[in-house]
């Protein structure tokens, strides 16, 4: 009893004191308003895969971001929903010397192109991605945003892999048969579009990685992809360019403003800071700065 007295005492000391308290669901929600109608004329998700099938990298993520910002997104896509949590008290890290009460607000599933009963989950590049979440006043989240997104899931699938055959992953149509691989799991578990499943893609990250390798200045960052115990099939991994895309990401939009014990604040200037970063990321710097925007294209040719 006395050594298990000691351990305690000397972690008090030196580490975590206390756990964070796992995120829930509000009910709370808001529209993205910036967000333009959709187009009585604008292509369901089959057809757009149709035009992506045909259409290389670059032009085609100036594609998905042309329709994305004409509002050519199904209706569930079009509110965020407000997710609380309580940070961890860390004794080393001084801002978490407290718990602080977040909220975010979030999409429930990842972006997609067409209407409720004809989309697609988009997996595109970062700098569309971002350039998307700029236009809406929203960010891309951290690795410790994505666990805490997925901490409010309202059912899980297991994760879906196709067999990497070369590049046929990164081809559209393996984008849509991923798609209704995922569509058919949430009827066989009786889940409908709308609701927060988990393990469903990788999510497009914010880190410092990115920013503080010069190797990887150029390069996308994913991370996720949880099984239903909680476990991440995919560590945060830095080594695609930003040119590469697979069937398994996904973007997930969050308002750039979130509450911090009550005072609204932007993520992006949290990111950046070098004391509140630790607030929305678990990495050891900030990430500055908290974007893909600037970030120069890797060109190439071919699909």
């Amino acid at each position: 009893m006395k050594k298990v007295l000691l351990l305690l005492v000397l972690l008090l000391s030196t580490g975590v004191t206390a756990v964070a308290q796992k995120a829930h669901l509000t009910g709370g929600t808001r529209p993205i308003a910036k967000l333009a109608p959709r187009p009585d004329n604008a292509l369901g998700g089959y057809d757009f895969m149709l035009v992506c099938d045909t259409t290389d990298f670059w032009p085609r993520e100036r594609l998905i971001v042309n329709n994305v910002l004409a509002g050519n997104i199904p209706d569930s896509l079009r509110t965020l929903h407000e997710i609380e949590f309580t940070t961890a008290v860390i004794d080393s890290v001084e801002v978490l010397r407290k718990p602080h009460t977040i909220k975010i607000w979030v999409a429930c599933d990842y972006l997609a192109i067409g209407t409720d009963q004809d989309f697609v989950r988009m997996p595109m590049g970062p700098l569309g991605a971002q350039e998307i979440a700029d236009a809406l006043d929203c960010t891309l989240p951290t690795a410790y945003m994505v666990d805490r997104i997925n901490e409010v899931a309202q059912g899980a699938v297991d994760i879906f892999p196709f067999r990497p055959v070369g590049g046929r992953n990164m081809e559209p149509m393996v984008f849509q048969d991923s798609n209704n691989a995922i569509n058919a799991l949430f009827k066989a578990k009786g889940y409908h579009w709308g609701q927060f499943v988990s393990g469903l893609k990788k999510d497009i990250v914010l880190t410092c990685v990115l920013k503080n390798d010069p190797r990887y200045r150029r390069n996308v960052a994913i991370y996720g992809w949880h099984h239903p115990d909680g476990h991440a099939q995919q560590p945060l991994f830095v080594r695609h360019g930003n040119f590469y895309v697979d069937y398994s990401h996904g973007v997930r939009l969050v308002s750039r403003t979130c509450t911090i014990d009550g005072k609204e604040m932007d993520i992006r200037a949290i990111l950046e800071d070098p004391n509140l970063y630790r607030l929305l990321s678990d990495e050891n710097s900030p990430i500055v700065p908290a974007t893909y925007a600037g970030d120069e294209p890797w060109l190439f040719e071919g699909k």
